[in-house]
């Protein structure tokens, strides 16, 4: 019972620091987040957040891998409240798809850390390298979904290529209608409606028709 409640209050502290992290990112950008500067927004010590990070890079490397695990976790929590985890590959696939589109305050926010994020790591090649690897590996499961949607639906399996082609345009127009959600330039509703309308004219499309 003590260790968990130790383990609770290390956890519950660590995550206050990478929220703090989340704040400065989002309302000041990435270059200034500093230890010093954390540890203001997040109403501790310095050396409170030095001894969950020690260096700034540490803190910045927490921050993107929990702004990714959370990106996951989302979806993960979307298949399972709705039951998904035993459907076919389209309501998963929809599923996945759709939750790439924020729709309440928090989800814009998330949203806006992981662009700036993206930006941020653009110059850092062990970063850039683990963007790459995470978008690679969301095309991959998008590529194996639409794979089995054409099988049940009967149609002609397309190649690899294909496959993986058709999962970039999905990913592609998420992310895009993502962006102008946050922004407040289209309601989450009417984003998540043109995606799925789009899923369903790419899954009723032949592989032969691709082109």
């Amino acid at each position: 019972m003590t260790v968990r409640g130790l383990g609770a209050t290390h956890d519950e502290r660590r995550w206050e620091i990478l929220d703090a992290v989340f704040t400065v990112v989002d309302t000041e950008g990435a270059q200034q987040v500093t230890i010093r500067r954390v540890a203001a927004v997040a109403g501790v010590s310095v050396g409170r957040v030095q001894h969950y990070f020690p260096t700034k890079d540490d803190l910045l490397t927490g921050a993107f891998t929990a702004v990714n695990e959370l990106g996951t976790e989302r979806v993960r929590r979307r298949t399972s409240e709705n039951g998904l985890e035993g459907e076919g590959p389209a309501s998963i696939l929809d599923a996945v798809l759709t939750e790439l589109i924020p729709e309440t305050a928090d989800d814009c926010r998330l949203v806006r850390v992981a662009q700036a994020f993206e930006t941020y790591a653009y110059t850092r090649s062990e970063l850039k390298d683990r963007v790459v690897r995470g978008y690679d590996e969301l095309v991959s499961l998008l590529a194996q979904l639409i794979g089995g949607c054409l099988d049940t639906h009967g149609g002609k399996q397309a190649d690899a290529a294909r496959l993986r082609s058709r999962a970039y345009e999905l990913l592609g127009l998420a992310t895009g209608l993502a962006a102008l959600v946050v922004v407040d330039a289209l309601a989450p509703r009417a984003a998540r409606d043109i995606l799925t309308h789009r899923l369903t004219e790419l899954l009723d499309t032949s592989p032969e028709a691709d082109g």
